[in-house]
């Protein structure tokens, strides 16, 4: 039997409704219908194949902000069995050598605003072909999407010899510790991870989303993007984020759902239009990357809107675990709001002490392990570090979590983050929770610092909301009733932006590095 149909769900999904809208893209103002996406994904295939010589598993590279030309790429090298490999452009020249070297793509389209980079990769690597996105602004002359993509003949492109385990994406790490690393992603991952969100978050075709996050992220492509793509759902994209314009677009378009970072949120609650904003469409919000402080949460479920969270990782999914808003009742929700919520569909999840021992016994820590068949399948061209994480079928996320007696879910911070004052654990996130509950504070990241006494005590960076004062004894105050006393961070730094990566997410390793002294 042909194995065509792995890799070919723009056919399959235009085949049951082309004419239904699939994407809307509010930069061009263009609406697309599943037959449009199943047309675009056939003509890429024809150039990649017939053009540029891609065959099965040869990487195709984007260096992009999120547009319609890398869902075409999405769908495009599924049918030809080659690896979509999404760059983040905001990555040093540098960086970006570094990786195309290490992954060697033979193809490399780019959005013309990045078009200053592209004479160092020229220079730096051996990638076949370029191509631009528009034309516009096209220093090196390069072939443009539109001409590539202008032959016409947009006739159905298979693979035959496709297996389910066959690689499809290289999606990279956050990179808080370094170069970032390739997540190998496979047919198999991505198909689970969108059955893991269609069946606990009952998507379906009815539903639509404005993508908050980027392509080059996991949660770009597999938290509602896949999913709402594979039941017919619909996606609203656009290059930049924009919170008041998001405020316009869940009104006008009547948006159900929604998924980002806590940053996000509160860009969005900061607006002074949030106050009349319309989110009377919108059945849940869930964040995740981060912890969310209840404030911003409190300002959408005033708006009748259920937000929660949930938690995932590029190796484990990322549709792991999350509170499903259909389900729980309004007071279980704000019963625990902290909590990342319950295991998701087929996914699989023990907590473990240092020995891989499993612990059974609830709001005991341990190291959150994550096994079934949305996992990753290691890192490109990086055995070492995929022996670290992949052990025995367990993916091993660094992450302490506790799951307390209804089977809720609450990360406590990560391994190696835990530092021990006086012999006692410490796990940053429970003090940031506290913290963020003191009106002045906007954002806040803690870390352990050496001590003479104790070992190790704690430190917070702090950035204050605008307009807004408060001392370190006004905090450290306020901590007393919230805290035991040696949970409460001994030196408090006040610095206009705690330092985050592209997706609103906290960088702890760059604040250690630029405060990581022991003083206020």
């Amino acid at each position: 039997m042909s194995n065509s149909w792995i890799g070919n769900y723009s056919f399959f999904r235009a085949r049951i409704d082309a004419s239904r809208e699939a994407v809307y893209d509010l930069d061009t103002e263009t609406r697309y219908t599943y037959g449009d996406l199943e047309r675009r994904a056939n003509l890429l295939a024809r150039y990649l194949k017939e053009q540029a010589g891609v065959r099965k598993g040869d990487r195709v590279a984007f260096i992009a902000r999120n547009c319609i030309e890398m869902i075409d790429a999405y769908y495009a090298t599924g049918k030809l069995g080659a690896i979509f490999v999404p760059y983040n452009a905001r990555l040093s020249v540098s960086e970006l050598v570094q990786l195309v070297n290490n992954e060697t793509p033979k193809v490399l389209f780019y959005e013309a605003v990045f078009a200053d980079k592209i004479p160092h990769l020229k220079s730096g690597c051996s990638v076949e072909k370029y191509l631009v996105l528009s034309p516009g602004k096209n220093p090196e002359s390069d072939t443009t999407y539109a001409k590539a993509t202008g032959h016409g003949n947009d006739a159905f492109v298979g693979c035959d010899e496709l297996d389910i385990e066959d690689i499809h994406m290289i999606i990279h790490t956050g990179g808080t510790t370094g170069l970032p690393k390739g997540g190998l992603i496979s047919h198999r991952c991505e198909l689970f991870n969108c059955l893991n969100e269609i069946c606990t978050w009952n998507l379906h075709h009815e539903d639509s989303t404005l993508l908050l996050l980027p392509l080059f992220h996991t949660g770009g492509w597999n938290l509602l993007t896949l999913p709402l793509l594979h039941v017919g759902g619909r996606l609203i994209i656009n290059k930049q984020f924009d919170p008041k314009k998001t405020l316009e677009v869940v009104e006008k378009e009547r948006i159900t759902t929604l998924f980002g970072a806590a940053t996000i949120f509160r860009m969005m609650v900061e607006l002074p239009e949030f106050g009349s904003a319309d989110f009377s469409s919108v059945k849940w919000i869930m964040a995740g990357a981060a912890p969310t402080p209840i404030n911003i949460m409190e300002k959408f479920w005033d708006k009748g809107v259920k937000f929660v969270l949930g938690y995932g990782m590029t190796e484990a999914g990322p549709n792991n675990i999350s509170s499903c808003a259909h389900l729980i009742s309004e007071d279980v929700m704000k019963a625990k709001y902290a909590s990342v919520g319950k295991p998701m569909y087929l996914s699989m999840v023990k907590l473990a002490d240092d020995d891989g021992n499993e612990i059974t016994a609830p709001n005991t820590p341990g190291e959150l392990l994550w096994g079934g068949p949305q996992t990753f399948s290691g890192y490109w061209n990086n055995p070492e570090e995929t022996a670290k994480t992949l052990k025995d079928g367990w993916v091993y996320s660094g992450d302490m979590a506790v799951r307390d007696e209804d089977g809720y879910y609450y990360i406590v911070g990560r391994k190696k983050n835990m530092f021990i004052s006086g012999g006692e654990n410490v796990f940053p996130p429970e003090i940031e929770r506290a913290m963020y509950d003191i009106a002045e504070i906007h954002e806040v990241c803690v870390f352990g610092v050496p001590d003479e006494k104790w070992g190790e005590v704690g430190k917070a960076v702090v950035s204050l909301k605008p307009g807004k004062s408060a001392s370190k004894e006004a905090i450290v105050a306020a901590l007393g009733s919230k805290l035991a006393r040696y949970k409460i961070p001994k030196y408090i730094a006040f610095v206009d932006e705690v330092p985050k990566n592209n997706v609103g997410k906290i960088v702890v390793s760059k604040v250690v590095e630029l405060y990581g002294r022991a003083t206020d």
